[in-house]
């Protein structure tokens, strides 16, 4: 981590490659850094070291993402799985589900619900899956398909989801 005047203030050395990086606007010195290893850990800006790990127990871990409506949910695609982490009760995932049968790719918490999240398959030559979850049901509120997706997020105020296609941006509404 560099200042703003192009001086090193941090360096954390990971055990596999890192695949998400995430700041929390609640939590203003901590960082989240996901690996492709299944772990996940939280590190102390000011301390200059992890304060905190969670285990996925799955690999590889592709995407992960700290929940902007409640501080403790973390959740994360591993395999073909998505998985969500309580931080205050365990290093180890309260609930699992399996999600993309060609490997999960894409994680992102809804900005407006923490019960909401969107995942995305790997993407495939064809199509990529992508679907929305609510956590208070057993399937996907929201199946799509979307040629050649890329990249996932949700509007900042509005339950309005947006994926990259094939020279086009595509959007989902969701009910609250």
């Amino acid at each position: 981590i560099w200042n703003l005047e192009g001086m090193q203030t941090a360096h954390f050395v990971l055990h596999s490659p890192g695949m998400s990086v995430c700041w929390h606007p609640e939590e203003t010195f901590k960082l989240m850094v996901a690996e492709k290893n299944g772990t996940i850990r939280f590190y102390d800006l000011l301390a200059q070291q992890a304060i905190l790990s969670l285990e996925s127990e799955q690999m590889p871990l592709m995407s992960a993402h700290w929940c902007l409506k409640n501080t403790f949910k973390v959740g994360a695609v591993a395999g073909n799985d998505w998985l969500i982490w309580d931080i205050t009760r365990s290093s180890y995932p309260q609930d699992k589900r399996p999600v993309h049968m060609d490997q999960a790719y894409l994680f992102r918490w809804s900005t407006i619900n923490e019960n909401l999240f969107a995942t995305t398959g790997y993407p495939g030559k064809m199509a990529s899956q992508f679907q929305i979850h609510h956590l208070g049901h057993p399937q996907p509120i929201l199946i799509g398909s979307v040629a050649v997706g890329s990249g996932l997020s949700w509007h900042r105020t509005l339950p309005l989801c947006a994926i990259g296609g094939d020279h086009k941006l595509l959007f989902w509404v969701t009910e609250m």
